[in-house]
């Protein structure tokens, strides 16, 4: 059996924070399960309504290899996702790849994830406000999305770095290709033609 990657949408998910990520991993043909807490439909920020392939709580923790946290401003609310936290931070310790675009990496944050690897998020500031237990701020980075190790976060402004150092991660397509990629949806650079067909 294949491992999974665990695509979580909260309720009121940002659209297009995943938008670029879940395309090229189904490409790749990895294994994604799109999960909500209940597993039932979610709502988007633009009020899309969204199936989910299963619940969270159907999720086996050894069948992952991958978390990927939406974001959403139901994070910062300490009543909300709590489950998915709990498996956020069991996947942290075990070396599993955890990733948050915006205010994920709050919640990310508030159970200790971002206090001794490089990262990012909306501003600091804005990870002060909202968590004061945070002490990371010498591993705090001016960057539209940092990986380090089993890592990876964005502030909501960048979904395309966001995707890139996803890819990067797992090594999806080669290194060439990867570049391509990120100049075609960053700066609207037509690719080659081979881009279409080449690994």
């Amino acid at each position: 059996m294949s491992k999974k990657i665990i695509f979580y949408l909260p309720e009121l998910f940002a659209d297009w924070e995943g938008a670029f990520l879940l395309p090229e991993l189904r490409e790749v043909k990895k294994d994604v399960v799109v999960v909500s807490e209940t597993g039932n439909p979610v709502q988007s920020i633009g009020k899309l309504t969204v199936s989910v392939d299963a619940s969270l709580d159907s999720v086996n923790l050894d069948d992952i290899e991958g978390l990927i946290l939406i974001g959403s401003d139901s994070w910062p609310d300490p009543k909300l996702n709590k489950s998915v936290l709990v498996l956020a931070k069991q996947l942290y310790h075990k070396g599993i790849l955890v990733a948050g675009i915006c205010a994920a990496t709050v919640a990310m944050a508030k159970i200790g994830l971002l206090e001794e690897k490089k990262h990012t998020s909306n501003d600091l500031e804005f990870l002060k406000k909202y968590v004061p237990s945070y002490h990371g701020e010498k591993n705090f980075q001016e960057k539209l999305a940092v990986r380090d190790g089993n890592l990876i976060t964005a502030p909501g402004i960048a979904p395309i770095e966001f995707t890139l150092e996803v890819m990067n991660y797992y090594g999806i397509y080669s290194e060439a290709k990867r570049k391509q990629w990120f100049a075609m949806f960053k700066n609207g650079v037509k690719p080659p033609k081979e881009f279409w067909t080449s690994p």
